[in-house]
């Protein structure tokens, strides 16, 4: 092989991306990982090399997102040049959007410089750059000892990739100690507490009050767009964080919907309808709007504003925090007043969301020297035709985000992994597509495990990811794998998870179905733990029993009639096919695990449902 193989990445992404008060912090972090990525290999691709993975498309419409590694082949080690690159770009990144912030703000040159400052110390090393490549010495006594410890003689670009790889994670595994002192101080030597949204770092030392009230003042006199909108009362963000929060003045792409528009999708929808039949409500309605948003013209639809504008409790509640001396909000709240009390449109109502992690089972076994599952070498042209496959993966998920739909909303797919969110009626479509498009892009060996967290819009997002990665972790325990999670997190609840491979998926959505559709009462959920709880403490797995009991409490909690109705079968048939199904997930599960399926199916039914209420009667 003439040339060097080269491996770069950086990090911390996991920590940037999770710690998210928005969704908006959570597109934009990752988005702007991905940009700074996609920006080096355009740099890399011009110092004469060749770009193996991931696979760099010209016109913007291949990856969805680009991940933070870069394998390429170079005529000599650049190394030092790449880092110094990535150290540019990211520079070039958080000056361009501090300069934007602070253009904005109404405070003095000298107080706009020591924010700049302060912004820089947490910025200019927050990453950890790392670039490493093997030389033809390094190859040639790493071939000799595979050759001697293994017995195989392989192709020189299998063992460059393995012996690189080996360097970059020794290198990796090193622990960091990068110390640097921030002694800023504001109002009168006063010191910064800790940063709200991470936590990490301290916030930067200005009058946070002062700052959101120059925001409101510029916007007052130059007519933009409210960016103090993005600014929540008590917050106060460290340098990274309010790079986060402000990267849409970098990556030109200001909006994302939130975690209310995801979990009200459906009203969201009912907005077109309202438009279309109410025309003049609507037109009232956006220029009230347009003034609560501090903009210079209403947008062209309704439901481009965000669902929780349309929330008049959370109006209330902005309106005592923020004040309302124009009297805007008001106005607002008694327009959508007369709207929903003479039934026009209905509120919204919805609490809570999906949030989707995904990513491919054994990829290391991929690219590895002794894959079971490659079943051919590993050769630059396979490592070349295995990114091109996955950046179709990335493409064919892209695509399943639909504009005219609200209900799902792809954060993140680069490479194998999957990020997206969702509001109850889309999640379990979206995610019953990822295993299949994976192997038919990948191969057949190939499969994709997930973790899939229900959570209520008001709960922290960083507990919400945490849970989500928490979730797809159990998954790929599953021997095997080629499994999900479900975890759902009732407010004021503890998590309850429900695993399976992907197979029990369509049992999953069908147990919703019945308790959506009140074929089975929700007091079901009961007579499960009770049983699941008399076997408790029992070493063996008493199936026939379980299965026993299950159908005498079948025979209670099936309503005939609405069984009859909804599905047209007769109640016998339909309990002794419904067992057969739970029987073979008691195959592979235990009875824990059968109480959470019905538990967790039982909650995702009662939120879908547009009248939430308990069934009272003989089958509860």
């Amino acid at each position: 092989m003439n040339k060097l193989l080269h491996i770069f990445t950086f990090s911390p992404v996991q920590g940037f991306i999770s710690n998210s008060r928005r969704l908006s912090d959570l597109y934009h972090s990752s988005l702007l990982l991905s940009t700074l990525t996609e920006n080096l290999m355009k740099v890399i691709k011009d110092l004469n090399t060749e770009i193996i993975y991931p696979v760099l498309v010209e016109d913007g419409q291949g990856l969805a997102n680009y991940p933070n590694r870069v394998v390429f082949l170079a005529d000599g080690c650049i190394c030092e040049d790449v880092v110094k690159n990535f150290r540019e770009l990211w520079e070039g990144v958080y000056e361009t959007i501090l300069r934007e912030v602070l253009d904005r703000v109404g405070i003095s040159k000298e107080e706009k410089e020591k924010i700049r400052e302060q912004a820089k110390l947490h910025l200019e090393n927050y990453f950890r750059v790392y670039c490493e490549c093997t030389n033809s010495e390094e190859l040639k006594k790493w071939k000799e000892k595979l050759k001697q410890k293994l017995g195989e003689d392989y192709d020189d670009y299998a063992v460059a990739y393995d012996w690189t790889e080996r360097k970059l994670g020794a290198l990796k595994s090193k622990k960091h100690y990068e110390p640097f002192v921030d002694a800023y101080t504001y109002n009168g030597g006063k010191h910064p507490d800790g940063c709200t949204l991470c936590g990490e770092r301290a916030h930067l030392a200005v009058d946070w009050k002062k700052l959101k009230e120059s925001l409101q003042e510029d916007e007052r006199k130059d007519h933009i767009r409210r960016i103090s909108h993005y600014l929540k009362e008590g917050e106060r963000l460290c340098g990274v964080c309010l790079v986060k929060r402000f990267a849409f003045y970098c990556l030109k792409r200001q909006t994302f919907p939130s975690v209310h528009d995801i979990a009200n999708a459906k009203f969201k929808e009912e907005l077109k309808d309202f438009e279309q039949r109410h025309k003049d409500r609507a037109s009232e309605l956006k220029s009230l709007l347009k003034k609560y948003m501090g903009e210079k013209k209403p947008r062209d639809h309704l439901w481009e504003y965000n669902a929780e504008l349309f929330d008049i409790k959370e109006l209330e509640r902005t309106k005592m925090e923020e004040g309302d001396p124009e009297g805007v909000i008001n106005n607002l709240i008694r327009e959508l007043r007369q709207i929903y009390d003479n039934k026009l449109l209905s509120e919204p109502s919805k609490n809570y969301f999906a949030i989707i992690i995904s990513d491919g089972d054994s990829m290391g076994d991929w690219l590895g020297l002794n894959s079971k599952i490659r079943k051919e070498k590993l050769e630059r042209a396979f490592h070349e035709k295995f990114s091109k496959a996955l950046s179709n993966y990335a493409r064919e998920i892209k695509s399943l985000e639909s504009n005219e739909k609200f209900g799902l909303k792809i954060v993140y797919a680069g490479g194998d992994d999957v990020l997206a969110v969702a509001d109850l009626r889309e999640f379990l479509d979206f995610a019953e597509k990822l295993n299949p498009i994976f192997k038919e892009k990948i191969g057949e060996n190939a499969s994709v495990s997930a973790g899939i967290v229900i959570g209520h819009q008001k709960d922290n997002l960083a507990y919400l990811l945490n849970e989500a990665g928490k979730a797809e972790k159990k998954a790929k325990s599953v021997e095997g794998k080629s499994a999900f999670c479900i975890t759902v997190i009732p407010r004021g609840g503890g998590p309850v998870s429900f695993w399976a491979k992907w197979e029990f998926l369509s049992l999953f959505k069908d147990t919703i179905e019945y308790f959506e559709k009140e074929i089975i009462g929700d007091r079901t959920v009961y007579d499960i733990r009770d049983i699941a709880g008399k076997f408790e403490a029992s070493k063996e797995k008493p199936t026939e029993i379980v299965l026993a009991l299950l159908r005498g409490m079948l025979k209670r909690r099936v309503d005939e009639n609405k069984l009859e109705e909804h599905l047209g079968k007769k109640k016998r048939v339909f309990i002794e096919e419904y067992l057969q199904e739970l029987k073979k997930l008691l195959e592979i599960s235990d009875l824990e695990n059968l109480a959470s399926l019905f538990y967790t199916a039982r909650f995702i039914a009662k939120e879908r449902r547009e009248k939430k209420h308990e069934t009272v009667g003989a089958n509860t």
